[in-house]
C-alpha cells in the first residue's frame, strides 16, 4: 500500500478564494455567495479533512460549488468551538512531513525521524480534540440552525471528505432533525472517507448520497468499497421510485485525498478530482432541483 493513502497526503493548491468569512451560528465560517445572492438555489454545507476550514484548498472548492451550482457554500471551523486547545487541525505543512517519508539519502533518513515526530504532534491531538463525539453535537446544532434560518426554504446539500465524510454520512442517515421535526439536509456526497464502519454505517443511509472513492486508500479498502457500492445500488433499486436514489463512483488510480489534494503536477490525480468536483456539482444541483420527498 502506498504511504500517498495516508490522510496526510497531498499538496496545496494555487489559486485564491474569493470568499469572505464571519461568525456564523456561533463558528468561524468562510462563505461563498450564490453568484445570484439574491436568489440561491440551495445551500452547501462542507464539512472539511482533516486540515480543516483554513486549507486554500477547501476553500477554492467551497468557491466552485458557489459559481457551479448556484447555492451558498458554507464552510465552518467545526473542530474549535473555543472550549477547547484552539489550533488543531492538521496544519498544512504537515503534508511536506508526509513528502519527506518517501525521500531517499542518508541526511533524508535522520531528517525522517523529526518529521515523524512532528506528524505525531499534532496526529494524537486531532484524534482527541476532534473526535466523533466532540464533533457531531456542534455539527447538528449548526445544521439546525442553517435549516431554521439561512435554508428555512431551500434545499440543503452536504460534502464530507476524509474526516468529514463520517458526519455527512450519519446526516443521510435522517435520524436527526430540527425541533419542529425538519430533516436536516436533502442529499450528500462524500469523498474518500474515513472512520465509517462497514456495511453497518452505509447500511443505515436514507437520504441521497453520493460516494467518490479513491482506487488507493488504506481508510476505504477495496472491500469496503465493493461493500458501499453493493448497499447503495440495491438501495436505490428499492427506492427510486420513491424519489431515493444513490451513486458510487470508483476513481481508478486516485489516492487518498484526490477530491481535494491531488497533486496539480500529477496530472491523472489532479484529473480525477476535478471529476469527483463535476460528480458532486451534478449531485447537487440534481437534488436541488427536485428534492427528496418529504416522508
Amino acid at each position: 500500500m502506498s504511504l500517498k493513502t495516508c490522510c496526510a497526503s497531498g499538496s496545496l493548491h494555487t489559486g485564491i478564494p474569493t470568499g469572505r468569512i464571519k461568525k456564523l451560528h456561533g463558528l468561524d465560517c468562510y462563505i461563498a455567495d450564490a453568484p445570484d445572492g439574491r436568489n440561491p438555489k440551495g445551500v452547501v454545507v462542507i464539512i472539511p479533512d482533516a486540515f480543516g476550514w483554513t486549507l486554500p484548498n477547501n476553500r477554492i472548492l467551497a468557491d466552485q460549488y458557489a459559481k457551479r451550482t448556484g447555492a451558498h457554500v458554507f464552510l465552518p471551523d467545526f473542530m474549535d468551538d473555543g472550549d477547547t486547545v484552539p489550533g488543531y487541525v492538521m496544519p498544512a505543512d504537515l503534508m511536506d512531513s508526509f513528502k519527506a517519508l518517501s525521500k531517499t539519502g542518508l541526511w533524508n533518513q535522520l531528517a525522517k525521524v523529526g518529521h515523524i515526530l512532528y506528524m505525531i504532534r499534532h496526529f494524537i491531538p486531532f484524534r482527541w480534540y476532534c473526535s466523533p463525539s466532540t464533533a457531531s453535537p456542534k455539527i447538528s446544532d449548526f445544521f439546525k440552525s442553517i435549516r431554521t434560518n439561512e435554508a428555512s426554504d431551500l434545499p440543503i446539500g452536504t460534502a464530507g471528505f476524509c474526516w468529514g465524510a463520517k458526519f455527512v454520512t450519519e446526516l443521510c442517515w435522517d435520524q436527526t432533525k430540527t425541533d419542529d421535526g425538519k430533516r436536516l439536509v436533502d442529499c450528500g456526497f462524500i469523498a474518500h472517507p474515513s472512520q465509517l464502519k462497514y456495511p453497518d454505517d452505509i447500511d443505515k443511509v436514507v437520504l441521497p448520497l453520493s460516494c467518490a472513492a479513491a482506487e488507493h486508500d488504506m481508510q476505504m479498502s477495496a472491500d469496503n468499497a465493493q461493500q458501499t457500492k453493493e448497499v447503495l445500488t440495491a438501495k436505490t433499486a428499492k427506492t427510486k421510485d420513491d424519489g431515493f436514489e444513490h451513486e458510487f463512483v470508483m476513481y481508478d488510480g486516485a489516492e487518498h485525498g484526490f477530491a481535494v489534494r491531488a497533486d496539480e503536477n500529477e496530472k491523472h490525480q489532479a484529473a480525477q478530482g476535478k471529476k469527483a468536483e463535476d460528480q458532486a456539482v451534478s449531485w447537487f444541483s440534481r437534488w436541488f432541483a427536485q428534492p427528496p420527498p418529504v416522508a
